[in-house]
C-alpha cells in the first residue's frame, strides 16, 4: 500500500518535530558531551528521514529527483 500525500506530509509534520524536540534538548548548558553527541546522532537521523519523505512527496507529485 502506497502512502497518500497527504500521509507523507503527516510524516513530515512528525519528523520535524521530533527534530525540534532534540534540537531544544541540545541548548540546555549543563548536558554531558555524550548526552550532545548522542542528540547530534538523533538530529542527523531525523533529518535524512526528511530527505527520504520529501523525495516520496516529489516522487508523487511527479517532479524529477534532485
Amino acid at each position: 500500500m502506497t502512502k497518500s500525500i497527504t500521509h507523507l506530509f503527516a510524516e513530515a509534520t512528525a519528523k520535524l518535530e521530533d527534530a525540534i524536540a532534540i534540537s531544544v534538548d541540545g541548548q540546555r548548558r549543563d548536558n554531558p558531551l555524550e548526552l550532545q553527541c548522542a542528540l547530534a546522532s538523533h538530529l542527523r537521523m531525523a533529518l535524512a528521514a526528511m530527505d527520504g519523505i520529501v523525495s516520496q512527496i516529489k516522487q508523487r507529485l511527479g517532479e524529477p529527483h534532485d
